[in-house]
């Protein structure tokens, strides 16, 4: 089975219970075998909108000790990939958490990115080729 990356909004909506999508990210978080990757940036936006909702950090903290989601992104050549990425996509513009994640699907052929974010229908690996997702749009 391919990989599956998942972005910020599908963690966060996982651990709130008051998320307009948490049946639908729950389903197919059911589905999917094995690990979910991610990157310490999307981490990073999950852990500010726990707190902006002033939702339980412990949640976030249990998937990550069982290892239903890993972090799997920080080398410095992918960071300068997300920062070139960042670049192509000024215009829209592109989160250092969305370009490491487009980053991440470039590094792992095959693999497909679970989101609720539409910018990934516009994003295009090696500038040119769609990437795969799994959304509820």
């Amino acid at each position: 089975m391919a990989p599956v990356i998942v972005d910020a909004g599908p963690i966060y909506a996982f651990l709130d219970r008051n998320e307009k999508h948490y049946d639908w990210v729950c389903a197919q978080f059911r589905q999917i075998r094995g690990p979910l990757l991610t990157c310490d940036a999307a981490l990073s936006e999950v852990c500010y909108l726990l707190q902006r909702s002033r939702s339980e950090i412990v949640g976030l903290r249990e998937i990550l000790r069982r290892k239903v989601i890993l972090s799997g992104f920080g080398s410095t050549h992918g960071l300068d990939r997300a920062l070139e990425l960042m670049a192509t996509y000024r215009d829209i513009p592109m989160s250092l958490a969305d370009a490491c994640l487009v980053g991440m699907i470039e590094q792992n052929p095959g693999s497909v990115l679970l989101t609720l974010d539409r910018d990934f229908t516009i994003y295009r690996q090696q500038g040119r080729r769609l990437i795969p997702l799994i959304a509820p749009f």
